[in-house]
């Protein structure tokens, strides 16, 4: 079977999930050719958590059914953001400019979400991310001047849910009161960090802006990072290797097997609040990982199980729509979609109306977060 070639740049890899059982390809060609792109890092520090989320809706995608059952063809296409939200905006306008494709996966980053989602308004197509978290990515498209539909949606609850349950942690279970805040100055982190500071003060607790090369004025009994795992890790080195053995706190996007790789043992004990439930805490979970791993010789990433229920719902609402982007934005919104999460059902903004949480601990030993409860 040939296969048509994606025509814009930044294309990377071209799975072709065709819906087919034997002796129906022929049929299976008549379909309508429908392509879900994945937009997010297949190159840099992050490109480990893109290629989980690729890997996560090509799953969904191919478990869609045969031929006989599903009415489209499916292709899925993954595009190198490289974690940069210019670079972004400019895949979002290759990847609308494809008519085939009826939505994206993605993006993986607050930043490039945030960046992408206008570009997609503009083309009226459909944007589901299984990671960014900052609150603008949705919030955006309520404000005057968004041009286009609301074309943003979210599956795992915001920063706002969890910079708040972060501080409810800090401050009711570790008994802090003085918390250093830090953040990588991305979108993410900067949301993430004022969600948990706002939560903190409101507890009673200060939340004390501030470097460690301050702390010893600032006199903390904890410290909470916004950002990536690469940032955490060496704060954590640094910190340890400065004497400073109070708890310290970050959110999902530092946690990544990649953090033991930098900070080592001084990763020990550190606190990882994620949104919604981690993977390992999932019994409903148990077959996805194990199919994942049967599949693809690897075990699912953060957020790759939010990835594959993004897919199934794609899967599903296309069923509906068929290949429309308006109206696989209307089946969107009106969808109720049950899997291992839960049932997903988006408010007006496109957010999950879901606002679990979930606090987990690093051991450095095992290389593994251990949940919390």
């Amino acid at each position: 079977m040939t296969r048509p070639a994606p025509s814009r740049a930044g294309a990377l890899a071209l799975s072709a999930l065709w819906i087919a059982s034997a002796g129906s390809l022929a049929a299976c060609r008549q379909r309508p050719l429908v392509r879900i792109a994945v937009a997010a890092p297949s190159s840099g520090p992050l490109a480990a958590d893109g290629l989980g989320l690729k890997r996560a809706v090509e799953l969904a995608a191919s478990e869609a059914g045969s031929c006989e059952d599903y009415p489209l063809r499916l292709e899925v296409v993954a595009f190198d953001d490289r974690g940069d939200p210019e670079q972004a905006a400019r895949l979002a306008r290759d990847i609308s400019a494809d008519p085939a494709v009826i939505a994206v996966v993605g993006h993986l980053t607050s930043g490039c979400s945030i960046a992408a989602a206008q570009v997609y308004a503009e083309a009226g197509l459909a944007m589901l991310t299984p990671s960014a978290t900052s609150p603008e990515v949705t919030l955006q498209q309520t404000r005057t001047g968004w041009s286009g539909p609301r074309v943003a949606f979210r599956i795992p609850p915001s920063d706002a849910v969890l910079g708040g349950y972060a501080a409810q942690y800090a401050y009711g279970r570790l008994k802090l009161r003085r918390i250093a805040v830090i953040h990588d100055d991305t979108p993410y982190g900067r949301d993430l960090s004022e969600a948990f500071s706002r939560g903190f003060s409101t507890q009673g607790g200060q939340a004390l802006p501030g470097a460690p090369a301050g702390w010893p004025g600032l006199r903390p009994d904890g410290a909470f990072y916004g950002g990536a795992y690469k940032g955490f890790g060496l704060l954590l080195k640094q910190a340890r290797a400065a004497g400073w053995r109070f708890p310290f706190i970050s959110g999902d996007g530092a946690k990544a097997p990649e953090l033991f790789d930098i900070a080592g043992p001084a990763a020990d004990g550190a606190y990882l609040a994620a949104s919604g439930v981690p993977l390992e805490s999932l019994p409903s979970a148990s077959d996805f990982a194990a199919r994942y791993l049967q599949r693809y010789a690897a075990a699912p990433r953060t957020f790759d199980h939010y990835a594959y229920e993004a897919g199934r719902i794609l899967v599903e609402c296309l069923r509906q729509s068929g290949p429309d982007r308006a109206e696989l934005l209307e089946a969107l919104r009106a969808s109720r979609h049950s899997g291992m999460l839960g049932t997903i059902v988006f408010d007006s903004k496109g957010d999950t109306l879901k606002s679990l949480a979930t606090m987990t601990q690093a051991d450095a030993a095992k290389k593994t977060f251990v949940p919390l409860y």
